[in-house]
């Protein structure tokens, strides 16, 4: 027969696994109304965005981004509080690309890093998407292919969309939106310049003009100096 005091050890370590559980559960859910957050006031303040221009002339913000120097337009930049020159781990900027309907003007969030910092999707396509790939096929935009990945490791209803016949594919991870009336967003990391990372995250409504995203983004990149 068990002492009282296995009876007590038992019940402090069913307690501390309980408490260990609900603190997981409890950050979970503070990440997932985070992200929500994000999206409303994404969506609630895109028709109010003042998209810049790709002609966009005069000084440049000298930002250092992995010791590598770049020049980018004012206008570009998402929050204020990065147009001042200086070292920066990331800078956030906005891209306007004619990727809508009759080539209308579109909104992608643009983020630089230090290549450090971030893969590319094409090389997570091999390292990481491959393996965590459901065995159904979506249809979607012609010429992607369209795989749901398995819900561990945080990839609960997200979808890889890549183009299977280029060495070096166009790659891009698809969430489903936090409100049901609110389009997917997409997320797609290249690596310009061998050192720095840029992270577009677009509406998933673009991807029907996918074989020119990387040309008319490509665009905006070339007017970067020094990247």
């Amino acid at each position: 027969m068990a002492s009282p005091d296995t009876y007590s050890k038992d019940a402090a370590g069913s307690h501390q696994s309980h408490v260990a559980f609900n603190l997981s559960v409890i950050a979970l859910v503070v990440m997932l109304v985070g992200i929500g957050a994000a999206y409303l006031l994404d969506a609630a303040g895109r028709q109010q965005v003042h998209l810049p221009d790709l002609r966009t002339a005069g000084p440049s913000v000298e930002k250092i981004i992995g010791g590598h120097k770049l020049g980018i337009p004012p206008a570009w930049f998402r929050f204020e509080d990065q147009r001042v020159a200086g070292f920066s781990d990331k800078v956030d900027l906005i891209f306007a690309l004619p990727l809508g309907p009759d080539n209308h003007m579109r909104e992608v969030m643009v983020t630089l890093s230090p290549r450090s910092r971030a893969r590319s999707s094409a090389r997570l396509l091999d390292a990481v998407y491959l393996h965590k790939f459901l065995p159904q096929q979506l249809e979607g935009p012609p010429g992607l292919v369209g795989k749901p990945l398995r819900e561990e490791g945080g990839f609960a209803k997200e979808t890889v969309w890549y183009d299977p016949l280029s060495a070096n594919p166009f790659v891009t991870k698809c969430m489903q939106p936090v409100m049901a009336d609110q389009p997917a967003s997409c997320v797609r990391t290249i690596v310009a310049g061998n050192e720095v990372a840029v992270t577009y995250v677009f509406d998933m409504r673009l991807m029907e003009n996918w074989k020119r995203f990387d040309t008319e983004a490509g665009k905006w990149l070339a007017k970067i100096d020094g990247l």
